[in-house]
């Protein structure tokens, strides 16, 4: 396994600034942490991440998070394994890992990165909220400490999830003066794209539609069979085929600029050489099932509007701008159904919502992010958070029409997930924790064999009785795999019992499907 390590003289001389302000001495004292989560925040400096130039601490504020209860069916699976279809009122958090920036902080979302600190900020703009609704201005901090929003000129509001050692600090200000007084930094990366690209789907979004007939496959791989077909049949499409459009701006390579000023290079052997391997590797995605669609990958945002609506008009059940059901995304103004997607795809996990946009969406949420509602149980179904997930929004018609027909019946899993302990930061723990995160488990496996399942003619020859049992199965497998996922935080997995392993291995027993040679590149195997 990959590990980083650090110097000791160069962590010695610079502790504070890291952990800004603490020590591990002080970080015990105050009961420990959950070694696994303090290893991958004291590594967020250490990710693909820009200095955030203009960034002012003291504009900042933290706040709880916002969370409700959205009462719907799912099916839940206790620790015995057992699953109940029930109505039940299923907790949320809805700014999980999200937070809010006013527009003259930046016009586009991203991720952010500061010691102990990490998330999505958002961009709302919560003061024209105040003002135009007439609501206070005033609001209270984790630590219970009063702010004005305005009078203060506070430009960003992060929320508890996103603040990692909260309950280390004795308040917001004197994290904000240990951020200044060591130094210490903001990063952003992930920033919003001005043009978003169409994207690909994938063979677990496909495979779990188990009903899709011939000719909605030839329909569905349309686009992906004339990309190949005039791949070679222009300029222009053989420009494309070396990441050379007319949106390009900048160029990776001095070959994607030598063939966009002279084009005639195209006919050079290692040019037509390198368009042959080109195809090669498209025509084997495609048979991967990373179809071309009309789709894109977008920020997932809660609705900040019914946030603001508990935060400063004091309403404890709000109704935001969208309802049960519904997402808002400006991609797609005119399209009405939108069939969202996240990664991975193990269950059947296809979200298919009515797209509000409208003067009022369109006034208050400005990005090109997908907003979901806060009456929705999209949240449980993707199993997403707003911290950076996206996810990918499909709008092909005939995909969502497969796609409605395979979601009959089928409803969000629940499950308790348990919680990390805290432990006294040592070696030894250090050494615990990692070797929980290297050896915990391997999700590949599960999920692979959720693939078997798909891909196991029980869709076409089986009873009812044998799909029903295949479809609990897939239940179970994801539920192992998410706490697998877990496990080097949690250290816990369920004791699974005997009638369920002979379940997975009676659905299981067989090989994985052809597309996999693709998939996982194993052609010359």
């Amino acid at each position: 396994k990959k590990t980083v390590f650090i110097k000791e003289s160069s962590w010695n001389s610079k502790e504070k600034t890291f952990l800004c302000g603490l020590t591990i001495e002080e970080l015990n004292r105050r009961g420990g942490m959950n070694i696994n989560k303090f290893l991958a925040y004291l590594a967020l400096g250490n990710s693909a991440t820009d200095e955030w130039i203009d960034f002012d601490i003291d504009k900042t504020i933290v706040v709880p998070d916002f969370e409700n209860e959205v009462n719907g069916v799912v099916d839940y699976i206790n620790d015995e394994f057992e699953i109940e279809r029930k109505t039940m009122n299923v907790p949320i958090t809805q700014t999980d890992g999200g937070g809010m920036m006013l527009p003259c902080v930046s016009n586009k979302n991203f991720m952010i990165r500061l010691p102990w600190v990490k998330g999505l900020l958002a961009v709302f703009d919560f003061r024209k909220f105040i003002v135009e609704k007439n609501g206070t201005s005033i609001i209270k901090d984790i630590y219970g400490q009063e702010h004005d929003v305005i009078k203060e000129d506070i430009q960003i509001i992060f929320t508890e999830s996103q603040f990692k050692a909260h309950s280390y600090y004795d308040s917001w200000e004197q994290y904000k003066e240990y951020f200044k007084q060591y130094n210490c930094q903001a990063g952003k990366c992930n920033v919003e794209e001005d043009f978003i690209p169409n994207a690909k789907i994938n063979y677990q979004m496909l495979q779990t539609l188990v009903d899709i007939t011939p000719s909605e496959i030839q329909t569905l791989a349309l686009k992906s069979n004339r990309k190949i077909e005039n791949l070679t049949s222009t300029v222009k499409s053989m420009q494309e085929a070396f990441g050379v459009t007319d949106k390009s701006t900048k160029f990776k390579t001095y070959l994607q600029e030598a063939i966009y000023l002279y084009p005639e290079i195209l006919n050079d052997p290692y040019t037509k050489e390198t368009i042959k391997q080109i195809k090669k590797s498209m025509v084997n995605n495609f048979r991967a099932g990373k179809l071309l669609m009309d789709s894109k990958y977008s920020f997932v945002v809660p609705d900040w509007y019914a946030v603001c609506e508990n935060w400063f008009l004091g309403i404890e059940k709000p109704q935001g701008l969208l309802g049960r059901n519904q997402v808002s995304c400006n991609l797609y103004p005119k399209i009405t159904k939108l069939d969202c997607l996240r990664s991975p795809h193990l269950y059947k996990e296809h979200a298919i919502r009515e797209n509000v946009v409208n003067n009022n969406t369109k006034k208050w949420f400005t990005t090109n992010a997908i907003y979901i509602g806060i009456d929705d149980l999209i949240s449980k179904l993707l199993m997403l958070d707003v911290d950076g997930d996206k996810l990918l929004i499909v709008t092909d018609n005939t995909f969502i029409q497969i796609a409605e027909r395979n979601m009959v019946d089928i409803v969000p899993l629940y499950y308790d997930m348990r919680k990390a302990h805290a432990v006294e930061i040592t070696p030894d723990n250090i050494d615990i924790g990692l070797e929980a995160a290297y050896t915990g488990g391997n999700i590949g496996i599960y999920s692979n064999s959720v693939s078997k399942i798909w891909n196991n003619d029980v869709w076409i020859n089986g009873s009812e009785d044998e799909k029903q049992q295949a479809l609990d199965t897939v239940k179970y497998l994801c539920k192992i795999n998410n706490e697998v996922i877990d496990y080097a935080k949690t250290l816990y997995k369920s004791k699974i019992p005997s009638s369920v392993n002979d379940l997975i291995h009676k659905y299981t027993n067989c090989k994985l499907p052809h597309f996999f040679m693709y998939a996982k590149d194993k052609l010359n195997e």
